[in-house]
């Protein structure tokens, strides 16, 4: 059977992004629904009759593209091809989507590298001077700290971080976005400061929607909303 369209396909816990390989080995603008709107009825209109290159940390989403008898769907995980290697006690634990954020970054920007990826959480990756993933640290991301703060008490608002220069609120709002804003800005650049101190040639790569608050403040080296996208390019062009 021919396959008309190609895509790559980020399935995250808040959000499903996609985009479609083209002809000439280049990806086309992201498009992005919520996870939970993620339907069978959604995945056969847009990925009908297609080649998809999945890495999905929501298993229960997984089966809806199992469903599509006439496309062909391929899963990353660990033990697919790739020149990143894996050293990890447990590498079947590895989320596909930190696995494919450290391949397009040591495939596009070198190693060692630590990747740095703000969304449902914060997590950091490190690929050593070999190019093998070491492992990394994974934090709640801001959106979620935000949303146990407003759960888990009787008074406390939801809030959207929001870039906060002053180090205190004078109400309530202020007051978390403040902690929010200083509190993750302080946990990211404490962990490149680190990172920096222990290996002086290391790349920081900076990627997803939560660092874009802090773009012009974090001492990133470069900052790619896509880097999850080149690494499936990568195993598309190559599996």
């Amino acid at each position: 059977m021919r396959k008309t369209k190609t895509f790559l396909i980020d399935i995250g816990n808040s959000f499903c992004a996609f985009c479609e390989l083209t002809d000439a080995g280049e990806f086309s603008k992201k498009n992005q629904i919520p996870t939970k709107n993620l339907t069978h009825e959604c995945v056969q209109e847009f990925f009908n009759e297609a080649l998809c290159y999945i890495a999905s940390v929501v298993p229960d989403k997984d089966d809806l593209f199992k469903a599509l008898k006439s496309s062909q769907c391929i899963f990353i995980n660990h033990h697919i091809a790739m020149p990143l290697k894996v050293n990890l006690s447990s590498p079947e634990d590895v989320g596909a989507d930190r696995l494919m954020t450290a391949l397009g970054a040591y495939h596009v920007y070198g190693c060692p590298a630590l990747v740095i990826d703000s969304g449902t959480a914060l997590t950091f990756c490190f690929v050593n001077q070999n190019g093998v993933y070491e492992g990394g640290a994974i934090f709640p991301g801001m959106r979620l700290c935000s949303w146990a703060l407003n759960d888990q008490t009787a008074k406390l608002p939801l809030v959207w971080v929001e870039t906060k220069e002053s180090l205190y609120g004078k109400n309530t709002e202020d007051a978390i976005k403040a902690g929010l804003y200083h509190g993750f800005f302080g946990i990211i650049e404490s962990m490149i400061k680190q990172y920096r101190q222990t290996y002086n040639d290391i790349v920081v790569v900076g990627t997803g929607s939560g660092l874009t608050v802090f773009k012009d403040k974090l001492s990133l080296d470069v900052l790619d909303d896509e880097l999850i996208f080149h690494g499936l390019k990568y195993i598309a062009l190559n599996y």
